[in-house]
C-alpha cells in the first residue's frame, strides 16, 4: 500500500474528528517510508489535539528538521511550548515563524503576535511568582550580627533550645547559646562545612552543656567520634542512651566503642549517612525506632527489622549487601524462604517504605510488602528488574494464604528510574483502587474497600506509553495530572 492512502485517510479521519484513527493512520503512512513534514505536522495536529502535549513537540522538532524553511514547525512548536509552560522557548519559537511567514499573510502573523503576548504575560507572571515566593522563605535573620540576633530573641530562652553549629564563627556562636540557653539545650546540629580546624575550640565551649537533657544530635562521623571522646573525659557518655534523635551524617570509625552507651536506648528516629558493619552491634540495644534512614554502606537490615516493631518510616538507598551480591531483606542465611517473615508481626506498623539504587529482590519487597498491612507510601527507585513483579504482587486478588488484599491503605507511589517498568503494571496498580471498579454489596457498600492511588511518579521510566495518560486524567477528573512522555513525570495531586 503506497503512504499516500493511509495519509490520505488519516486526514480524511481528523476532520471528522476520529483523532486515534488518524493517529493510527498517519503512523502507518511514516511506517511505508513516507518521511515528508506534511505527514509529521499531521500527526502532530492529532497528538495536540488528544493532549500528548509532548508527543507532538517531538513531531513538531522533526518538522523543522525536515524543512528548516517553514514556519508551521516553529509555530506549532510555539504553541506546545506555551501549553507546557515552557514560554522561553515559545517565544523564540514565534520569532522564528514570523521570519518564515509571508508579509502579507496578516491572520497567521496575528495569531502568533497574539500568543506571544501570551506566553510574555506568562513569563512576567511567573517571574513575580518567584520573587514573592523568594521574599517569603528568605533566610534575612540569618544575616544579622551575633549581638543583634542576641537582643532580638533575648527574652524568649525556648529559642535558644535549639543549636546549628556552622562555619560562620562557631565557637563565639556556641558560647553566646550556652549563655543564652544557660547550657540547656535540646536539639544539637553541626553543619558539614564547619572548619576541622575549629572543631576543637568549639567542643571546648560545649564543655558545660548539661549533656543529660540533651535529646537530638547531629553530626558527621568524624566529629561524632571527638564529640564521644569529649563526651568520656566528662563522665558524660550515658547522655548517648537518652538521645530520641540521632544523625551521623558521614562514615563514622571505630563505631564499636560507642555501642555500650546505646544500652536501653530511647532512639526513635535514626539517620546515617554511610552504614558499617561495625554499626551492626545496635540492634541488641535499640528498639524503639519509629523511623529509621540509610543512606549508603554495607547493612544486614533483617536485625535492625526485628529489633524494631515499631518502625514506621523507613528509607534505603544506595546500600551494598553483605553476603551474596544480593539484598535479601527478609533472609537471615538460617532459611531458603526469602518469604517466611511475609505474615510476621516485625513490620505491621510500617506506613512508608523507600527502596532506592540498591541491590535486592522481588521476592524481598514483596516479603516486606505483605509484612506491612499499613503501607501508605512506597517508593522503588534506581533498580531494575524488580518493579513489575512487585506491582503484580501488589495487584494480585488475595496474593497471600490469609485472602487479604495487599497494601489496602497505599496511597503514594514513587517508581521513578525504573528502567523496565511496564505502563500495564502502573495501569493496573492505578485501576484496580478506583472505587468504581471494586465489589459493591447489595446495600451498596464497599467491604474492604482500597484506597485510590493519589501520587504516582514515574520519571525517567522509558517505557511507560504517553498514550495511557488521557487514562490516567479521566479516572482523576478531580485532580490535576502533568502531561507524560515516554521518559517523563505522571503525578496525581490532590
Amino acid at each position: 500500500m503506497s503512504w499516500k492512502v493511509s495519509f490520505e485517510q488519516g486526514i480524511s479521519h481528523f476532520k471528522k474528528n476520529k483523532h486515534p484513527e488518524a493517529l493510527v493512520l498517519f503512523n502507518e503512512a511514516i511506517s511505508l517510508g513516507c518521511d515528508s513534514f506534511i505527514v509529521y505536522d499531521s500527526r502532530a495536529a492529532v497528538h495536540e489535539k488528544l493532549g500528548n502535549n509532548k508527543a507532538a513537540l517531538l513531531d513538531a522538532k522533526k518538522v523543522v528538521d525536515t524543512a528548516p524553511d517553514r514556519w508551521q514547525g516553529y509555530a506549532r512548536s510555539a504553541r506546545l511550548f506555551h501549553a507546557l509552560n515552557k514560554d522561553e522557548a515559545a517565544i523564540k519559537m514565534i520569532d522564528l515563524a514570523l521570519e518564515r511567514i509571508k508579509p502579507d499573510d496578516a491572520q497567521r502573523r496575528q495569531e502568533l503576535n497574539a500568543l506571544k503576548s501570551q506566553a510574555t504575560d506568562a513569563l512576567k507572571a511567573t517571574d513575580e511568582r518567584r520573587r514573592a515566593r523568594i521574599a517569603k522563605i528568605a533566610y534575612h535573620i540569618g544575616k544579622l550580627p551575633v549581638e543583634i540576633f542576641a537582643e532580638i530573641f533575648g527574652l524568649t530562652p525556648s529559642l535558644w533550645r535549639t543549636l546549628v553549629v556552622s562555619k560562620n564563627r562557631p565557637t563565639k556562636k556556641v558560647r553566646l547559646w550556652m549563655e543564652r540557653a544557660q547550657t540547656h539545650i535540646l536539639e544539637l546540629s553541626f553543619h558539614h562545612n564547619i572548619s576541622e580546624m575549629d572543631w576543637s575550640s568549639t567542643l571546648r565551649e560545649l564543655s558545660p552543656l548539661s549533656w543529660c537533657g540533651l535529646r537530638s544530635l547531629a553530626a558527621s562521623g568524624s566529629l561524632f567520634s571527638q564529640l564521644y571522646d569529649l563526651l568520656h573525659q566528662l563522665s558524660k557518655t550515658e547522655c548517648i542512651s537518652r538521645l530520641k534523635h540521632l544523625d551521623v551524617t558521614t562514615w563514622c570509625p571505630g563505631f564499636e566503642r560507642f555501642l555500650p552507651d546505646f544500652e536501653d536506648s530511647h532512639l526513635d528516629t535514626l539517620k546515617v549517612g554511610n552504614f558499617n558493619p561495625s554499626m551492626g552491634g545496635l540492634w541488641s540495644r535499640v528498639h524503639r525506632l519509629k523511623s529509621m534512614t540509610i543512606e549508603a554502606g554495607y547493612i544486614e537490615i533483617l536485625p535492625a527489622l526485628t529489633a524494631n516493631q515499631s518502625l514506621e518510616n523507613l528509607v534505603l538507598s544506595d546500600l551494598i549487601p553483605m553476603q551474596s551480591g544480593v539484598l535479601h531483606l527478609f533472609n537471615n542465611g538460617h532459611s531458603t524462604d526469602v518469604l517466611e517473615f511475609a505474615h510476621a508481626d516485625s513490620l505491621r506498623a510500617l506506613r512508608e517504605l523507600r527502596v532506592g539504587s540498591c541491590m535486592t529482590t522481588a521476592s524481598s519487597l514483596n516479603a516486606i510488602v505483605a509484612g506491612a498491612p499499613l503501607l501508605e507510601t512506597l517508593q522503588i527507585s534506581g533498580i531494575h528488574g524488580v518493579v513489575n513483579d512487585v506491582l503484580a504482587f501488589i495487584c494480585s486478588r488475595h496474593p497471600n494464604d490469609q485472602h487479604q488484599d495487599m497494601c489496602t491503605f497505599l496511597k503514594h507511589v514513587d517508581l521513578s528510574n525504573c528502567g523496565d517498568l511496564l505502563t500495564r503494571n502502573a495501569y493496573s496498580l492505578v485501576k484496580t483502587r478506583l472505587h468504581t471498579d471494586q465489589p459493591i454489596t447489595v446495600d451498596g457498600g464497599q467491604p474492604g474497600c482500597k484506597s485510590e492511588i493519589e501520587s504516582l511518579r514515574l520519571d525517567g521510566c522509558p517505557l511507560m506509553e504517553a498514550e495511557m495518560l488521557p487514562w490516567f486524567r479521566g479516572k482523576k477528573a478531580s485532580k490535576s495530572v502533568d502531561e507524560l512522555s515516554s521518559h517523563q513525570h505522571l503525578n496525581f495531586l490532590s
